[in-house]
């Protein structure tokens, strides 16, 4: 059984962060603006890097300056990394890009029948606008919520742990994955050319996001050091985190939830190992 000690998973953040430092550098060349995420920046404020049992990097960007960064990425990422959509890769459901390292390997438990590119990644998440009245929020959270159910079905149809939970998956696995993607572009238009404050993700279902994120954090930023390397988060970084993580964030967890986020039944690291 595969276990994820300290010499692991420091060796899996540094895979990361190469490609943390990939994404920062095209998106200097290109001006493209995109700020820490969760976690990650979290950790750059509390830690200086990584959270130490923490075993992704997240990064958020608006929507324009997210379509801008992955049609730029057809043409100038490394060849040693592969931006991973389901426009890219015909298996892979989630409605937010990742860039995956090359030769590299990471089975996440429960997901080992997807059919999708497999590897060592990081996170890119599209922030939409979101709408300012009760009736439009209420309209995102549902179609959101449904969209994601859809794409994730899946995975949820093959997990028999909660009966109810399977058969809702399984019915919703008997649908085309392109409906899913259809209600979330349905959103991002609807919604595209609003002057909003709060934007969020569609495709990540925390409940943080529902609530949104203030536009002025992705548009009011500045330099912050992760693991040594120059990377851009809000200039209101209290206000961020604590939206996220509440007016705590600096206090350090119980030891019993230092734990990664992700369940891995395999990690290889190609021509490294």
């Amino acid at each position: 059984m595969f276990t994820m000690d300290q010499k692991t998973l420091r060796k899996l953040q540094m895979a990361e962060l190469e490609m943390l430092e990939e994404l920062d550098r095209i998106c200097r060349k290109n001006d493209i603006p995109y700020i820490l995420d969760g976690g990650t920046m979290l950790g750059a404020v509390r830690h200086g890097g990584f959270i130490p049992w923490d075993d992704d990097i997240d990064v958020r960007m608006l929507r324009k300056n997210y379509d801008r960064f992955c049609e730029i990425c057809r043409k100038e990422l490394d060849q040693k990394y592969f931006l991973q959509t389901y426009r890219t890769d015909p298996g892979y459901r989630w409605e937010y890009a990742r860039i995956l390292k090359n030769g590299t390997v990471f089975k996440r438990k429960g997901q080992q029948k997807m059919t999708a590119r497999n590897g060592i990644f990081i996170d890119i998440f599209p922030d939409d606008n979101l709408p300012e009245g009760y009736a439009g929020k209420k309209l995102c959270t549902c179609v959101s919520w449904l969209c994601r159910k859809l794409l994730y079905s899946e995975v949820g149809a093959l997990n028999k742990e909660r009966l109810a939970s399977w058969l809702g998956f399984r019915f919703l696995n008997m649908f085309p994955k392109e409906w899913g993607h259809r209600g979330m572009e349905y959103l991002i238009r609807r919604y595209q050319d609003k002057d909003t404050s709060y934007v969020r993700c569609l495709s990540w279902g925390a409940a943080f996001e529902a609530r949104g994120f203030l536009k002025k954090w992705h548009t009011e930023t500045e330099e912050y050091i992760f693991e040594g390397l120059k990377v851009w988060g809000p200039k209101d970084v209290q206000g961020y985190l604590s939206h996220i993580f509440g007016e705590n964030y600096m206090e350090l967890p119980p030891e019993e939830k230092r734990h990664p986020g992700h369940v891995a039944d395999y990690i290889g690291f190609g021509e490294e190992e």
